[in-house]
Order: structure tokens, then sequence, then C-alpha cells
């Protein structure tokens, strides 16, 4: 195919332009439109409840808490690991006494509560409780064994 042939074919192929022929530009619509079913079903849509970030108090970071658990400080509270009822936990719901379950396993948070990145108060729903439920829904890819188990006091059990 020579470049003369070349030439000619292109010259066949429409082209593309965001000109008009009086060379004004063209309005292009807008999307999603101003009042487009797009934007109606986006604002009428709930949004999710963005978390409230809490700036903890120096010395309190994740990093701050790792070395806390690996001190050798007793975090625990008890001399030795007990079976506990809902009815017993409910008895540790302060600031300066909290205690909650996780998946079966009772926790003093108490030492906890100020390293906890939602807050104290955040973290103070569950104490004095069952707190699977709610850490569950907030913090399923947290491993609560992991991050408390310098805190664990025992294993929950049926009531008496």
């Amino acid at each position: 195919m020579s470049s003369s042939n070349a030439s000619t074919n292109n010259d066949n192929i429409p082209k593309m332009t965001l000109r008009d022929p009086s060379n004004q530009t063209l309005a292009v619509p807008e999307f999603p439109a101003r009042n487009g079913p797009q934007r109606l079903v986006a604002a009428a849509t709930k949004q999710p409840r963005g978390r409230q970030k809490v700036i903890l108090e120096p010395g309190h970071s994740p990093l701050d808490w790792a070395r806390l658990k690996s001190s050798g400080k007793d975090l625990r509270g008890v001399t030795q690991l007990g079976r506990y009822t809902l009815e017993d936990i409910k008895q540790h719901k302060t600031e300066d006494d909290a205690w909650t379950a996780i998946q079966g396993k009772v926790y003093n948070i108490t030492p906890y509560l100020k390293f906890h990145p939602g807050g104290v108060k955040d973290l103070m729903r569950i104490a004095g409780r069952d707190g699977t439920k709610l850490f569950m829904l907030t913090h399923a890819w947290v491993n609560a064994e992991f991050m408390l188990d310098a805190c664990l006091v025992g294993f929950l059990v049926p009531g008496r």
C-alpha cells in the first residue's frame, strides 16, 4: 500500500472533535446530571457514621501498649485464672475496674482503657458485660487474644 493511498483512506474516516462547525466549543453534558437519578439515590442513601478520632495521651500508643504488656507488670489484677459468670463480670463496670468477656474469655480491660484508639468512652461500652457481639461488629479483624493476653483473668461460664 502506497503512502498516497493511506492518506486517502484516512481522509474518509470520520474524526471526533469537540468543536462544532462554527468553531465553538460543544457543551459536554455533566455526568451525573444535577437532578439525575444517580445523584438523587446517592443523596438518599444513608452514609455510614464515621468514627470519631481520639487523641491518645502521650505514652499511650500501640507501641507503648506492647511495651507495657511485655514489661512483666501485672495487668490482670488477679493471682490466678478463674471461672466467671456474667453476674461476676457485671461487678466490674467502672473506669477504675473494668472487665469484659470476648469470645468466652474474661479480660480486665482497666489497664488498656487509655490505650484504646477509640478512646476510654468507646471501650467502656463493653465494660461489665459480654462484649463479643460489639467487638465482632467493629473489630472483627483484630486479634483480641493477642491484644489483651496480659489482661486475661479467666473464662466465661454459664450462670450459677
